[in-house]
């Protein structure tokens, strides 16, 4: 309910409504935010500082806004970091060296409203301080009796015009929380949020936002790959399954550039051409099956009526162990050592991975960890391409 909407002369006239379609409508959106939250119980407010990027994510039902967030804060054992994103159905968040993902295509569930619950998407740390979702949380207070809503534009922050939104939350009587908005008054983009929850109570607690902007906006790069280069370390040591991996058929390999055992480097640009249809077999040399895994790929390209390479990837540097695996390297085999940027650009949680490519580079099939058919995989999948 909008208790009021008053404006002063020389400012055009902004309500809810107004102030919703503009936030409703930002474009490419960037921003970094300050969150503190004070306790009445502590002298010290928790700080956390906060990178905001976003863009319109037009007739997606699932969220009005494609995002990566990124957040630093100081502890008293060092400072701590993580982020989340969201794109086209799959979402990312990690923190405490956790990387969680969530796929629609897998499970549609996470994704789903429940409660008060929007989804994984729109519950993540910090989405609420998008436009977008701010557009959704004052549309959502508005349409709720509990909540009384006083528009007063003609306010001043940082010095510059500003409209403040004032709610007013009561259940039973009692204030159960005191939010107030302040936009730009000629964009109407989020300058600051001060919310107090239970005020005057025991568990009250206390958070401020405070927004700025760069000269310029730009909308982030999206993607699995984007996000792959963006936090490699993450990708790398913290995923917790194969979605990517499992995926990789119909896409071209990744670049990658890596030592051989003997001092030398092969090095493979998306794009490229292989000498001939070519299996890629990522390896841990400590872990079992590889004597297996060896004698099947081989065995299927020695059956081929025509050539096939054999590239053979080792997550580790340890030469004696990866030469226990594979002592001795055929006419058309690679032995490439330290192979853990691959076995991450590829998605690869775990292995081994066996990924079958025609000689443009193009994923044909994957195999993941020791299948009893694998031979047989990797024969009828070779025997189709060129």
């Amino acid at each position: 309910m909008v208790l009021a909407a008053l404006c002063p002369l020389g400012l055009p006239a902004q309500g809810i409504a107004d102030i919703v379609a503009a936030l409703e409508k930002t474009g490419c959106y960037e921003a970094t935010a300050r969150f503190s939250v004070s306790l009445p119980q502590s002298d010290k407010d928790v700080v956390y500082e906060i990178r905001l990027s976003s863009a319109p994510a037009e007739g997606d039902p699932l969220s009005p806004a494609d995002y990566v967030t990124e957040w630093d804060m100081d502890t008293p054992s060092g400072p701590v970091s993580g982020f989340s994103a969201y794109f086209d159905g799959h979402h990312y968040r990690y923190r405490n060296e956790r990387l969680q993902e969530y796929h629609l295509e897998w499970d549609s569930i996470p994704f789903m409203p429940r409660g008060n619950s929007m989804g994984v998407q729109a519950s993540a740390q910090f989405t609420d301080l998008y436009p977008a979702y701010i557009a959704r949380e004052l549309k959502k207070m508005e349409a709720d009796p509990r909540y009384a809503i006083t528009v007063k534009p003609g306010a001043r922050f940082d010095g510059r015009e500003a409209v403040e939104v004032a709610t007013v939350m009561r259940v039973n009587d009692v204030t159960a929380m005191e939010k107030d908005f302040i936009f730009d008054a000629g964009s109407l983009l989020p300058l600051r949020i001060d919310t107090e929850s239970n005020p005057g109570q025991i568990t009250e607690q206390s958070m401020l936002v405070t927004y700025s902007y760069p000269a310029e906006m730009h909308c982030p790069e999206l993607g699995e790959e984007a996000l792959t280069r963006r936090y490699p370390e993450v990708f790398e040591k913290y995923r917790e399954n194969n979605f990517r991996i499992e995926n990789l058929a119909g896409t071209q390999l990744p670049t990658f550039s890596l030592p051989t055992t003997t001092g030398e480097r092969y090095t493979y640009h998306r794009g490229d051409k292989f000498a001939a249809p070519t299996v890629i077999a990522l390896l841990d040399p400590a872990a079992g099956f590889n004597a297996e895994i060896v004698e099947n790929v081989r065995g299927a390209v020695d059956r081929l009526p025509a050539q096939a390479d054999v590239i053979w990837v080792f997550n580790s540097t340890n030469i004696d162990a990866i030469e226990a695996v594979v002592p001795a390297i055929r006419v058309g085999e690679h032995l490439l050592m330290n192979g853990k940027s691959l076995a991450r650009d590829c998605g690869a949680a775990s292995l081994p991975v066996v990924i079958m490519a025609d000689s443009g580079g193009k994923v044909k099939n994957v195999v993941l960890g020791l299948n009893k058919e694998l031979g047989n995989i990797v024969l009828q999948t070779m025997a189709l391409v060129d």
